[in-house]
């Protein structure tokens, strides 16, 4: 009676296709010929869980079989021809496809050799298929000046992409006596899972710099690691500073009176307000440094400065003694040409 593949590799029915390659995997080292060189009862068994996962791994034939069972799947399957053994004797048996699955492709048939198809075992990764990273992936965070300054730790809801459950990453499922594209993930064996997480944003970061989440990215292959998840950060532009480096700007409206005759003024920083003082006859649009009110210094630049602008506020009303006053002023101090 011909085999159950599921018993010969020792997995359930259920089992995905990660775990039906790890048993393959396992048992084609125990039994493969250049493991036991003229051993033909392990050669017989090396054919035999050769053919259980010539099945198994094949997401249509596997459906056939769940659908068909064993003894239809032997007589009658594909187009009621049954199921076609590899021919082992005559190297029909396409080991290559499958030690190129599973040991990343590095196997290859040594000429003149006998036993199964003449296949000569790949033990670079010793007899396993390499381990790959998983891809990054990649999202976008706005955040305010204050909290690029400060730092901040951002709440992210981000869809990863995850193997589909209900067809473990194969991307078709059984459907009447056949198979069809899975309907959960379109027939890609992915879908995005949403997950919460949280990233912290580092004190002084800039715009274009990124975040990185260790192992939030992509699943690896062949217990790979993930990759990473890169947030890359937009500081949004402020309603009072514009950032250059480590240092601020901001435009600061004064009296008239202030620019003429002097004063002490209260400009804003980044923790509330300053006292500047502004000595008498001070032009409109002169620039005025406030040290060290800046951004903070980080480990590789010291704290910045906060340039302010000063805007002059001209009276709109003026009464008619106010216009005399003027026009004396204007006589008593004319401008410089």
């Amino acid at each position: 009676m011909s085999q159950d593949p599921y018993k010969t590799l020792g997995v359930e029915k259920n089992a995905d296709a990660a775990a039906i390659k790890s048993a393959y995997r396992k048992l084609a080292r125990k039994y493969h010929p250049d493991v036991n060189p003229d051993n033909k009862a392990a050669e017989d068994k090396f054919k035999e869980v050769s053919e259980a996962y010539d099945i198994l791994s094949d997401p249509a034939k596997k459906a056939e079989y769940d659908n068909l069972g064993r003894e239809a799947f032997y007589e009658r399957g594909f187009g009621g021809a049954g199921y076609q053994r590899p021919d082992f004797s005559q190297g029909g048996f396409s080991f290559e496809d499958i030690f190129g699955d599973l040991f990343g492709g590095g196997s290859r048939r040594s000429a003149g050799r006998g036993g199964a198809g003449g296949f000569q075992f790949d033990r670079r990764f010793g007899g396993q298929a390499a381990p790959k990273r998983g891809d990054d992936a990649h999202l976008n965070l706005s955040i305010s000046l204050r909290e690029a300054v400060g730092g901040t730790e951002a709440a992210l809801e981000v869809g990863l992409p995850k193997t589909c459950p209900q067809c473990q990453g194969q991307g078709i499922v059984a459907s009447g006596g056949g198979v069809r594209s899975c309907p959960t993930c379109g027939g890609r064996g992915q879908v995005s899972q949403v997950e919460n997480l949280k990233a912290k944003i580092p004190a002084g970061i800039k715009s274009g710099q990124k975040v990185r989440l260790k192992g939030k990215g992509s699943p690896g292959e062949n217990g790979g690691p993930s990759g990473d998840l890169l947030v890359e950060v937009t500081v949004l532009p402020d309603p009072v500073f514009t950032r250059n480096g480590q240092n601020l700007s901001a435009d600061l409206t004064v009296g008239l009176y202030d620019l003429l005759l002097g004063g002490t003024v209260a400009a804003p920083t980044l923790g509330g307000r300053a006292q500047l003082k502004i000595p008498s006859g001070t032009q409109n649009g002169t620039k005025m440094r406030l040290k060290g009110q800046g951004l903070p210094a980080t480990k590789k630049e010291a704290a910045g400065d906060l340039y302010v602008t000063l805007k002059a506020a001209l009276p709109t009303k003026l009464s008619a003694e106010a216009k005399a006053l003027a026009e004396q002023l204007a006589e008593a101090a004319p401008l410089e040409a």
